[in-house]
């Protein structure tokens, strides 16, 4: 139920400052922009820094699945 908390936590904070997470999930070294890092706790005071980024790609990677599931579907079907 943590993990469950801790993703909704990152995607609520992912609507809010896109930018910045996606610069925390890039960078993937400790040392993370400081910017992004104060823009994040600004914004998003209850959430964890550490996570936020993992969250955001693992969220980013499901909507590519699902996307890439749907466009073959839709190839299926029209494609002939």
């Amino acid at each position: 139920m943590v993990v469950w908390n801790k993703f909704i936590a990152a995607l609520k904070c992912f609507f809010k400052c896109p930018s910045e997470t996606m610069r925390l999930m890039l960078s993937l070294n400790p040392p993370y922009d400081s910017q992004a890092v104060e823009a994040v706790k600004e914004h998003c005071p209850g959430v964890e820094v550490e996570s936020v980024g993992f969250y955001a790609g693992l969220l980013l990677a499901i909507l590519f699945l699902i996307l890439c599931v749907f466009a073959y579907i839709i190839s299926l079907l029209y494609g002939g």
